[in-house]
């Protein structure tokens, strides 16, 4: 079976680019394909091209690899484009922290929500639809999969500026079926030691497990859980109280996101009765744990993003790249050691026809029925080469429906004024926003950005 041609926009990428040679050349049906690797920096781009070759000669497969800076020159005809490229991400995120932080915002990962997720769309929105004019004109017939935050604002931009090109967007989270093992320990149907990695989840299991999750990007959430009709949700609050109560024992970790994981989760499960299964960001999207208010925050307010250990893991794995690039460390350790990502494997099952399910932000189309039809949502999908199809699960409960909705207004905002540029329509997206409650802050967050960023945003902004 001849397989597809994937793009990569973004192959230096701190998550994707390693993935994405991983699977290309260890899936039966994606390595008689065409591996397309491009990066606007010329020397990262050197660097994953030596990475790509000698795992493609390691493997003794026969993935066809090119690559170039300048993705005109090789996509077209693809089947499939990823989108995982950002310039300078943990210094812009670290600005957009710093500065909403000066006017009592904070961000504790500041790439979805709050100012940081606004103005890291600003950043990406355009491009993003570049690269859509550019499939449009090269290979229409390309799916286009966006693997950059904010997920759902580019996602809503897509779907909105650029209605014909086939598009949908990802997260890394929710990835099935090894997120279903993790829910499954949870309900107290798998033991704590289960390796969703190493083990297969007995079918046994299974068949009699069902669960509701639903929700925008970063913000989904476990509603409903049962286990031949028994209701689950008891047993995954038990869980998370231990683990609350254990994860006081030990000091708090000193990053942002990781920090007090189990105790933030008991507080959405106490308000909301429901599960987040990416706390990490859903945390940062609601006013509850930004220290407004006389009673203290439980169990603390967040604390800000540590763009300085982003940026420290980032050169630590692209050092590790180099090794392996350069033959510091054997292939061998890359092909053993490696693993896939969530985008190549929606792609092994679309090109392959394997009829596997996945979490995918799409528009709606009434799986959720009391929420709009076009709002874009992470849904699980059946996925084929005619793209998603959402799989219903019913309404979104009350009090959380509020909090989706708001966040999706600010996102929708959000990606008007990217394309727009618009002053007003983007402070209307500020005073949207659910952690910002003040509009003389947002004003001022808004214009300091606007300056500090500069060199990085349209021109249409200052005209």
């Amino acid at each position: 079976m001849k397989g597809p041609k994937v793009a990569v926009i973004g192959a230096g990428s701190y998550f994707f680019g390693k993935a994405a040679i991983w699977n290309m050349i260890n899936s039966e049906i994606l390595r008689e394909g065409t591996l397309a690797l491009v990066d606007t920096d010329a020397k990262v781009l050197d660097v994953m091209m030596k990475l790509a070759k000698k795992a493609i000669a390691a493997a003794g497969v026969n993935t066809k690899l090119i690559c170039s800076t300048d993705r005109k020159q090789v996509i077209s005809d693809s089947d499939f484009v990823v989108l995982t490229f950002s310039f300078r991400n943990a210094y812009y995120r670290g600005l957009d922290t710093m500065i909403s932080r000066k006017y009592g915002v904070t961000m504790c990962s500041s790439d979805t929500i709050g100012p940081g997720g606004i103005f890291r769309a600003l950043r990406e929105v355009p491009e993003i639809l570049n690269v859509a004019r550019d499939i449009k004109e090269l290979c229409p017939d390309a799916w286009l999969i966006n693997f950059i935050n904010p997920s759902t604002v580019n996602g809503i931009a897509l779907q909105r500026f650029a209605p014909e090109v086939k598009s949908f967007a990802l997260c890394d989270g929710n990835h099935l079926p090894y997120a279903e093992g993790d829910f499954m320990k949870l309900a107290g149907l798998l033991p704590e030691s289960f390796n969703h990695h190493k083990e297969s989840i007995p079918a046994d299991i299974l068949k009699d497990f069902s669960y509701k999750l639903s929700g925008i990007n970063h913000l989904t959430f476990i509603f409903e859980c049962t286990f031949k009709g028994e209701d689950r949700m008891p047993y995954i609050k038990e869980y998370i109280y231990r683990k609350a109560l254990e994860e006081w024992q030990v000091p708090p970790s000193p990053k942002a996101k990781p920090r007090l994981h189990f105790n933030y989760i008991k507080q959405f499960l106490d308000v909301y009765n429901a599960y987040p299964t990416a706390v990490s960001h859903s945390k940062e999207y609601v006013p509850f744990f930004q220290g407004y208010g006389v009673s203290p925050a439980t169990p603390e307010p967040i604390i800000t993003f540590d763009a300085y250990n982003r940026d420290e893991e980032m050169k630590a794995a692209w050092a590790h790249t180099e090794k392996l690039a350069n033959g510091e460390i054997p292939i061998e350790e890359f092909l053993k050691n490696g693993c896939g990502d969530h985008a190549t494997d929606i792609i092994e099952s679309m090109w392959g026809n394997l009829g596997k399910q996945f979490y995918i932000n799409t528009l709606n189309r009434g799986t959720v029925p009391n929420m709009p039809a076009d709002a874009v949502l992470e849904m699980k999908c059946d996925v084929d080469m005619n793209g998603p199809r959402p799989l219903p699960v019913g309404n979104m409960p009350r009090g959380l429906f509020g909090l989706q909705m708001q966040v999706l207004d600010t996102h929708e905002l959000t990606a008007e004024a990217a394309v727009t540029c618009d002053r007003e329509i983007l402070l209307r997206a500020m005073c949207t926003d659910p952690i910002i409650n003040n509009i003389g802050d947002a004003r001022n967050i808004m214009n300091e950005l606007l300056e500090l960023e500069r060199e990085h945003l349209p021109e249409a902004w200052y005209k």
